[in-house]
């Protein structure tokens, strides 16, 4: 009995122990911030005594679009590949709190802060703002959409819920009591106005199909159309080459 209940106690400390190395490491698992990179053009916004670095191509457009990109892909490495598919918007790509060229840390509190303060500081230089939330980002994307007048809502491979997923990659472990950064889409979904196109790949192995359909579900108040890119997966989807046509007939055919 008293080996019995040794190994019990061992099992529960060694439990307890990647519990502990669980909550404590969360982020470092969530987010996977990008060294400096070279800042071509665009400017920096003041978030809570940081500088957020905002990438911009095409200025001067009448229409604006905020791209959000995943943990670890960042189409602003890139961002001429994107402004070359949308020559008539404006478009904005912001370097995560923590990311790139931006100071502070990533945490759900300070990406959504940081939207919302883009949002509010380009709104009025455009007659209509869109957004692309990518990933990690379509969380980023999806609150956006719920707090301001987004015109125009793209999500790419998105997900209902962080915590969802953790859970999911973690199952013996409470994972939502213990996540600072739940990224709910859920919670903000249902009162998305905004016109919305989802993009999903087809093998999609980070993101499973029914956490999207979640979401997509839960968009009662958006007119929603979805599309499965054939033989992509989570990393390639955005190098498909139906993506650009996609955008495009998307961005046209819900044009005023």
């Amino acid at each position: 009995m008293k080996m019995l209940a040794w190994g019990l106690l061992l099992l529960l400390l060694l439990y307890l122990g990647a519990l502990a190395w669980l909550y404590l490491s969360q982020r470092s698992i969530l987010f996977h911030p990008t060294g400096e990179t070279p800042a071509r053009h665009g400017f920096f916004l003041e978030l809570g005594g940081k500088r957020i670095r905002i990438e911009v191509r095409n200025e001067g457009r009448a229409k604006g679009l905020i791209y959000f990109p995943g943990n670890s892909e960042h189409y602003w490495e890139d961002p001429d590949t994107l402004a070359a598919m949308l020559p008539e918007h404006t478009l904005y790509f912001p370097h995560y709190p923590g990311y790139g060229r931006s100071e502070g840390t990533p945490s759900q509190a300070a990406l959504f802060e940081m939207a919302l303060k883009l949002y509010d500081t380009v709104a009025p230089r455009h007659r209509q703002v869109d957004v692309i939330g990518r990933s990690l980002g379509s969380g980023v994307a999806v609150y956006l959409a719920a707090r301001r007048p987004v015109k125009r809502l793209i999500l790419v491979t998105p997900y209902d819920s962080i915590a969802a997923l953790g859970q999911r990659r973690y199952p013996i472990f409470p994972v939502r009591l213990i996540i600072k950064d739940p990224f709910d889409s859920l919670r903000y979904a249902p009162e998305v106005k905004a016109e919305t196109l989802v993009l999903l790949a087809e093998h999609d192995r980070v993101i499973p199909r029914r956490n999207s359909q979640h979401l997509i579900d839960s968009l009662r108040q958006s007119s929603v159309t979805v599309r499965i890119l054939p033989g992509s997966d989570h990393t390639d989807i955005l190098d498909h080459p139906d993506f650009a046509k996609v955008l495009e007939k998307f961005l046209e055919a819900t044009d005023d």
